[in-house]
């Protein structure tokens, strides 16, 4: 037999945030890095592996001297940067566009720093991989991927090197050591090298690699783990024995490859799941404002840079501190809520400074879009106020056609004429060519002196280019007389709502609402409705990965409707209010269907009062298999028990879009999502309801969210997208630009195809990343600024960026991935 080497990767697993907060998390990243570097000059063999961006950028800022010792050492080739990610995320929560941005921000800073860019990812605690988790390292010019969860005996694997396939048919090389985890105890290291060498004897691999380092809080390679390999090395010469990092290991097994072919390794398609299923939903408080976070970076990203290329504006928005802010929340203990309470308090502040920080950029570009605007507004007769001029934006690719809320303050004061007669006011909304449309008078956010009118909120269905822009006035006009509406939507009775395609039926004493769509009940006589189940499990549901734990079903609460009001009734949207309640919680809905609209949208706040239980929202579709969109791609499932979810889910006969859920599963054909669940805070015991009442439950107070029930096809996708960016209404100053009242910036076909994110590089140069996501080859037919762009082919399901640049002759995309 070939003589085995055994690669020996020294490192030393440090969470930002877990049992700590951050600052006491980067902090340790120097005390760590430092005793390494005093281990490293007392032995001149040791290596050392280290990846998180931000641990280096902690220790420039804050520790310049260790900083400069450890660049000697990734130059003498002994410390190796690895992972290309800012720190190790989360890989089934993000969003695709998240974990690009990981290795965006990262790979930058390390090219900058050590000339370098890592090659081989490095995941060594995260709770699972999306099955789309390929196709973004592959973007990412990623050739190796090394992990430890889950373990084989959740998802056993052939071998320790694999072949991983992700669902647009990218590959990368795949590691999860063959025996142990990624560190050690103290007293481990002859143990776990003989567990090693025994594994290794069964296995037709000639490289292994030895994980090895105190971890958790910091650590890495001790003298006595390093006394204990060299006895051990020294008692069996037929091993060869080296220090080693992941970058050369992964050669070693490229080399192995070259010399057997490529069926010497497995194929694993899809993905590295399920493990610690109570973080896809734990500490939702945190999840939902993560979510939200991430989709208005998204959107004011692209808005800015779409407005920057419009007008030739020169710079890019300063949006990388939110982005790092957001790369920092998506590591695997923030995001799937296994942190403790202050540190939970800090990360949503942290999350806060960057969604401000997006709502700033996207505003400013949206005012210098409206400056160079048509704008203007009629001249007022008299000391009547004139118009409120508005702009309508649609941040995505594709066209816009639905509803849309509108906002205005009418006059700076009261309209003493219609004094305790506001519903009286005629309101009038026109459109970018002066055409009046229909529209609905809807309630304001406020109740403050309602008995004076100055202030109307308005809803209307309004058609909008793609990633384009329409102008609308709105302005009390005495003898205003408001359109018909064609096809409104209507409230027919009690508890009924309806727009002709779908109809909404919710009852006093019911157990659920019922949904039709064209007459077809969706849900059978249960309807939607919501069950209370036991959950006696800490933040990552049973650590010890339970039978009973991974399919949560035993209901100690069923729910009822409390009541029912009629809130609107069209024509232009119908809408119901509905209160369940069960157990210690109530939840309160707020069913709408706009006219003309293929969905039902639902604005949900929950009150939650549980203990050691998590609410679900029950939709029983009949459903065996669901396709759940994910990180990088899609996954079809069946009844899997708890597993995680991205912006939609769909069945054969519904689809289902949130703008903050991730916690789903199938039972007796009814898709179940996860609306929270009332752990405790970093705790992986088992608790009942009554034990330790001191110890606060997570989750205790309001959640508030949105969902969207629609068809189940290549809709869905476009809707959920929607949801989580709808488009922007603001009121801005009237202004003589020179820009035409409606316009389109960019126009994308096919609509399979995905922004994942367009972002300014200055200089007139920008970069746009696409995802195709129907599994199909096609050729981007893209218009930039009124000029056909030509893209190259992209494979289905790949991931693909383009330079767009301005030449002489106009503008020219360039592939770069």
């Amino acid at each position: 037999m070939t003589q085995l080497t055994f690669h020996l990767i020294g490192n030393a697993h440090l969470d930002p945030v877990w049992v700590w907060d951050w600052r006491e998390g980067l902090n340790e990243g120097i005390t760590t890095s430092r005793a390494i570097l005093d281990l490293m000059d007392e032995d001149g063999e040791l290596t050392f592996i280290r990846g998180e961006a931000v641990q280096y950028e902690h220790m420039e800022k804050h520790a310049p001297d260790v900083f400069e010792r450890v660049r000697a050492y990734v130059k003498a080739g002994r410390w190796d940067v690895v992972g290309g990610t800012y720190l190790q995320p989360d890989t089934n929560m993000p969003a695709t566009e998240t974990l690009l941005r990981h290795f965006m921000l990262s790979q930058d800073y390390f090219e900058s720093r050590f000339g370098l860019r890592a090659r081989i990812a490095w995941a060594a605690d995260s709770f699972g991989h999306s099955a789309g988790l390929p196709e973004v390292l592959a973007a990412a010019g990623m050739q190796g991927f090394a992990f430890t969860r889950p373990g084989p005996d959740l998802l056993p694997i052939a071998k320790p090197a694999f072949w991983w396939e992700g669902s647009g048919g990218s590959r990368v090389m795949a590691y999860r050591p063959l025996a142990g985890w990624y560190g050690n105890e103290h007293d481990e290291m002859p143990r776990r090298l003989n567990g090693l060498l025994a594994a290794a004897q069964q296995c037709d691999l000639q490289n292994v690699g030895v994980f090895y380092g105190l971890g958790n809080h910091g650590g890495g390679p001790s003298r006595r783990s390093l006394a204990d390999i060299r006895a051990w090395a020294h008692a069996h010469p037929e091993v060869r024995v080296v220090f080693s990092g992941l970058h050369r290991l992964f050669d070693a097994l490229y080399e192995e490859v070259a010399q057997h072919g490529d069926d010497l390794l497995p194929t694993q398609r899809g993905e590295l799941n399920f493990c610690l299923r109570g973080c896809y939903s734990s500490v939702a408080k945190l999840k939902y404002f993560y979510r939200r976070t991430e989709a208005g970076m998204a959107r004011a990203e692209r808005t800015d840079s779409m407005v920057r290329a419009a007008l030739d504006l020169p710079g890019a928005a300063p949006l990388d501190g939110a982005w790092t802010s957001l790369a920092f929340n998506s590591f695997h203990d923030i995001l799937p809520g296994s942190i403790i309470e202050r540190a939970v308090d800090d990360q949503i502040a942290w999350l806060g400074g960057a969604y401000h920080q997006a709502q700033d950029v996207e505003n400013t570009a949206l005012v210098k879009l409206a400056d160079r605007i048509d704008t203007r507004v009629k001249r007022a007769r008299g000391d009547h106020p004139t118009a409120v001029s508005l702009l309508a934006w649609n941040p995505h690719p594709v066209a816009y056609d639905g509803p849309v809320e509108l906002d205005a303050t009418l006059d700076y004061r009261p309209i003493w004429q219609y004094l305790k007669r506001s519903d009286e006011l005629p309101v009038e909304l026109r459109d970018q060519a002066g055409r009046q449309l229909p529209m609905q008078v809807v309630a304001t956010e406020h109740t403050a002196m309602p008995e004076f009118p100055w202030r109307k909120k308005l809803v209307t269905r309004l058609s909008l280019p793609p990633f384009g822009w329409k102008v609308l006035t709105m302005g009390w006009v005495e003898g205003a007389q408001t359109p018909a509406t064609p096809e409104p939507a209507r409230a027919t009775q009690h508890g009924v709502i309806d727009n002709g395609i779908y109809r909404v039926v919710a009852r006093e004493g019911h157990e659920g609402v019922q949904v039709y769509h064209r007459g077809h009940s969706l849900f059978g006589s249960l309807g939607m409705h919501l069950v209370t189940v036991n959950d006696p499990y800490g933040s990552w549901g049973s650590m010890t990965e339970l039978p009973e734990s991974l399919d949560l079903s035993a209901v100690i609460a069923s729910w009822r409707i409390a009541q029912v009001v009629t809130l609107e009734d069209g024509p232009e949207r119908a809408m119901l209010w509905v209160r369940f309640e069960g157990g210690h919680s109530r939840l309160d809905m707020r069913l709408s269907l706009a006219r003309q609209r293929e969905a039902v949208d639902v604005d949900v706040r929950l009150f939650l009062n549980e203990r050691s239980a998590r609410v679900k929202l029950v939709l029983p579709c009949g459903a065996r298999q669901a396709e759940y969109d994910v990180a990088g791609g899609r996954v079809t499932r069946g009844e899997v028990g708890e597993n995680p979810g991205g912006r939609w889910v769909r069945t054969p006969m519904v689809g289902f879009a949130s703008n903050a859920l991730y916690n789903f599963d199938l039972k007796n054909g009814a898709l179940r999502a996860t609306l929270a669940r009332a752990s405790r805070y970093a705790c992986d015991l088992t608790l009942s309801a009554e034990a330790q009442p001191w110890i606060a439950a997570v989750d205790s107070g309001e959640l508030r969210f949105k969902f969207l029930l629609g068809p189940g096809d290549e809709r869905l996708p476009i809707l959920a997208r929607q949801l989580e960016e709808p488009p922007v209404v603001m009121a801005v100053p009237p202004s003589p630009g020179d820009l035409p009242r409606t316009g389109s910036l960019l126009q994308l076909q096919p609509d399979c195809l995905r922004i994942l994110s367009f972002r300014s590089q200055g200089e007139g140069a920008y970069l746009l990343c696409l995802q195709e996501m129907n599994g199909q080859t096609v050729t981007p037919r893209m218009k930039w600024l009124g000029q056909p762009l030509k893209l190259s082919k992209l494979a289905g399901g790949k991931i693909a960026s383009w330079r767009i640049t301005r030449q002489a002759a106009g503008w020219q995309a360039d592939c770069v991935i």
